[in-house]
Parts: C-alpha cells; sequence; structure tokens
C-alpha cells in the first residue's frame, strides 16, 4: 500500500473532522461536562483537570491559553471543539512522520473511525486522549521491537513520560494496555524482555496510582462491578446486550464485520492463541461494560466506554489481517471506505444534538421578554428524550446565551423537587448544581450577568 497514499486520506479525514467541529462548535460545546469545564477554565485561568486525569491537559490549553489572550467567548468555544480533533491529527502525524511507523498510525485513523459516532458531540471524555498517547507508546514499542537494538536512556524516559500519562488520564486504559501487551508477547516472542518491561513500567505507574491517588469518581464506576453478583448468571438477559446488538447494526456495523474478519483469518493460519486473545477481550469488555449499566445508559455515555472495542478490534486487523491481502488497491479501498462511511455517519448525527441545542435556544428565546430571566424549571417539563440530562444545563445556558445573545443568562433545570427553591431570592448570584458564583467574582469579558431580579419557578 502507497505511504502517500495513507497520509493524503488520513489528512483528508482529519480535514473533514476540524470542519465538522468547526460547523457543530455549539453542538459539542454547550453540552453537559464540556460547558462545565470551560466555566471552571474561565472563571479560575487555569486547567480544570478532574479525577485526576492529567492527560486532558492539550486539549484544554486551547481555550486557556485563548483566554489568557482576551479573544471572544465564541472563537475560545471554537477552539475548544476543535482541539480534540488537532489533538488525534497530530497524534496521526507523530506516529506517521516523527517515528516513522506506517501501521501503527494506519491502525490509529482506523480507530478514530470505526466506531465514532456520538462520541463525536460528546467530546469531554479522556478515554480517546488517553488512547491516543497508548498508541504513540505502541508505536515505540514497535520501533524498537524491529529495530533488534538496545534501547536507550531517552527512549525509556519517553516510555515512562507516555505510560504515566496514560494510566492518570482514564482507569479504563487498563483494559486496552493489557490487550495491546498480551498481542505483542504472542506475536514476538523473542522480545518478551523488552515487552515485559514496558509492561512493568505502566503496571507500576497503575498500582502507584490505585494506591495513592484514589478518586471517589472512579471508586462509584467501579461499584457497577457488583452487578456480576446481582445478575449471575443471567448476564446475557439485561437489556445492555440487546442495545448494543442494536448499535453494532445501526451504528458499529463494521466492528463485527472486521471481528469476523479477524477471526476467520486466524482460524486459517491457526493462530489459535490471537483467536483466544481476540475474543475474550471482545466479548469480555462487552460484559463488563453492559453488566456495569444493565439498563443501558445514553447512547454517547456507553459509546465511549465501548471505544475499547474498536481498538481491540483495529490492532489485530492492520497489523495481521490487511497485509495479508495481495492488492495494495484492495487494502487502500477498504480503508477508504471505512473513514468515508464513517464521516458520513458523524455528520448525519449531528441533528439529535442540533435538537438538543434548539431547546435550549428556543426557551432563551420564550423567556427572552419576561421580567424575571432567571428560571428554575421542574425536571418533569423538561423533554428528557432530546435533553438526556440535565445536571449541566446552568453551564450550557450560560455559554449559549453568552455566545448568541451577549448577555449570560442564569437558567437551572432541578432534578430533584424543589432542589433550587432556597435560590429563588437570589438576585447577584449565577446558581449551579455544584456551587453558587457571585457575579463580582466572575469575569465580566465572559460572564456577562446583568440580571439582578429574583429566581422564578417556572409553573
Amino acid at each position: 500500500m502507497n505511504k502517500h497514499k495513507i497520509l493524503i486520506l488520513a489528512a483528508l479525514t482529519f480535514v473533514v473532522l476540524l470542519t465538522l467541529s468547526i460547523l457543530f462548535y455549539k453542538e459539542r460545546t454547550c453540552i453537559l461536562d464540556i460547558s462545565y469545564h470551560l466555566f471552571y477554565i474561565l472563571k479560575d485561568g487555569s486547567f480544570a483537570i478532574q479525577n485526576n486525569r492529567f492527560g486532558a491537559f492539550f486539549t484544554q490549553l486551547f481555550p486557556l491559553i485563548g483566554s489568557k489572550l482576551g479573544l471572544s467567548l465564541n472563537s475560545i468555544s471554537v477552539l475548544y471543539s476543535m482541539s480534540f480533533i488537532i489533538l488525534s491529527f497530530l497524534t496521526f502525524l507523530i506516529i506517521y512522520i516523527g517515528l516513522k511507523n506506517r501501521k501503527i498510525s494506519t491502525t490509529y485513523l482506523l480507530f478514530v473511525v470505526l466506531m465514532t459516532t456520538h462520541t463525536f458531540y460528546w467530546i469531554q471524555s479522556e478515554l480517546p486522549q488517553a488512547l491516543a498517547f497508548l498508541f504513540i507508546l505502541i508505536a515505540l514499542l514497535d520501533n524498537a521491537i524491529n529495530s533488534n537494538k538496545e534501547m536507550s536512556p531517552p527512549f525509556w524516559l519517553f516510555v515512562s513520560i507516555l505510560s504515566l500519562i496514560v494510566c492518570f488520564t482514564h482507569p479504563l486504559i487498563l483494559i486496552a494496555f493489557t490487550f495491546f501487551i498480551l498481542y505483542y508477547f504472542i506475536s514476538y516472542p523473542k522480545q518478551i524482555k523488552l515487552i515485559a518491561s514496558i509492561g512493568l513500567i505502566y503496571f507500576s505507574f497503575y498500582l502507584f496510582k490505585s494506591l495513592f491517588f484514589k478518586t471517589i469518581y472512579d471508586s462509584q464506576a467501579i461499584g457497577g462491578l457488583n452487578n456480576f453478583i446481582t445478575y449471575f448468571p443471567y448476564y446475557f438477559h439485561i437489556q445492555s446486550n440487546k442495545n448494543l446488538f442494536g448499535y453494532f447494526i445501526h451504528d458499529y456495523y463494521f466492528l463485527p464485520l472486521l471481528l469476523i474478519a479477524s477471526t476467520i483469518f486466524y482460524l486459517k493460519s491457526k493462530q489459535y492463541k490471537k483467536i483466544i486473545l481476540l475474543l475474550i477481550f471482545f466479548n469480555g469488555y462487552c460484559l463488563l461494560v453492559n453488566v456495569s449499566y444493565p439498563n443501558g445508559a445514553e447512547q454517547f455515555y456507553l459509546e465511549n466506554q465501548y471505544l475499547i472495542l474498536s481498538f481491540i478490534v483495529a490492532l489485530p486487523f492492520v497489523l495481521d489481517v490487511l497485509p495479508k491481502l495481495k492488492k495494495p488497491q484492495v487494502q487502500f479501498a477498504i480503508l477508504c471506505l471505512i473513514c468515508l462511511v464513517g464521516l458520513f455517519r458523524i455528520a448525519g448525527t449531528h441533528q439529535i444534538y442540533t435538537n438538543r441545542l434548539d431547546w435550549n435556544r428556543n426557551l432563551l428565546a420564550k423567556t427572552k421578554g419576561l421580567s424575571n430571566k432567571k428560571i428554575i424549571i421542574p425536571s418533569h417539563k423538561v423533554p428528557i428524550d432530546t435533553v438526556f440530562m440535565t445536571w449541566g444545563s446552568s453551564y450550557e445556558f450560560w455559554l449559549l446565551s453568552s455566545i448568541e445573545n451577549g448577555v449570560s443568562r442564569s437558567i437551572i433545570i432541578e432534578e430533584i423537587q424543589n432542589e433550587f427553591d432556597w435560590a429563588i431570592p437570589s438576585n447577584k448570584t449565577f446558581i449551579t448544581k455544584w456551587g453558587t458564583f457571585n457575579y463580582e467574582e466572575l469575569n465580566k469579558k465572559y460572564f456577562i450577568f446583568t440580571d439582578t431580579t429574583n429566581y422564578i419557578k417556572m409553573q
């Protein structure tokens, strides 16, 4: 396969993704966690790293630097939306040009488009960012294996830094890392010492993090594993399994196809260890996520969890199966098809998030003429099928109103009846789910709160 064609395909793919990130920047930033993070970045003038997930530093640099330069809130939001695609494109270029590893960069390109649908619009998660750093680590190991040279101190320094970043950026990366290490153990049995050394570095950091940097959020997430006891042995009857099957048909159709192709290839070539590894990790991880969320959850949230499946499928397919196709044109055509369909799928999904944005926008317009514009909305008045989650409503309305109307509105949706009744007399305070903020303590360039009336409760 012509190396220049891969570079051109990747460049076109990332340019389209970057264009979509600009076109739909409001859908990507006026939503839940990302508007919450942007609020704190602009309020505090510093990073808004949560749960010790330090790998988010790169994407948060864009809004942070933008605020230091005095850019408008609109420009900062566009930059924040773009930053996630820039990280992916830079990762590809580092592997392809910097490390000169075409097969790992191709694997990363396939990973980016193979499953991504709703997570293009819910951009906050640190998991894709952790996987980007992991792919660079894989490329370093792959180069080291093929060089057959003694590794220098700078190599081990880079491996250690990347392992540290990957380890802290997202806890689920443990699954992807373990799969990749075992895959390389099987593929390169003569390089066990090198592979084991990298594994030891990562697992040492993971143990260190688990002992000294525990967070309540991660502990609560792990609590879902108790469902393995609750639902034993009826795991295959839970709703999330049925939902995932539907996702495979409607959105993630390439995933089972490539899984089947790799399984057939390994059967024919009698690589039984890789069949066992692939099927155990794929099916085991599906079970892990689905049992943790037995009744299902919003697709954008679960898709983020399922992205590990894309990693598990892409690595063996590109490294083992694709090179065995005799005609380079066929190899390239498969990659082009997956990229093209992936881009159309991502673009076609925007309406779901545009509808969500439009509901917020319409509410702002309908309440614009009220004498009291600071509003508390009971959750039963909200179309939850459109809005999905409501905890970030105050941050979303602040961001959207400030960008589009030039005035910051204070609107919050209560998830518990009478949750914010205590805030009704607050006339110079911005109320959020997680705290209250006096107007005086907020940067007036980005927080344009001028309404000093009391809150009213929508009836």
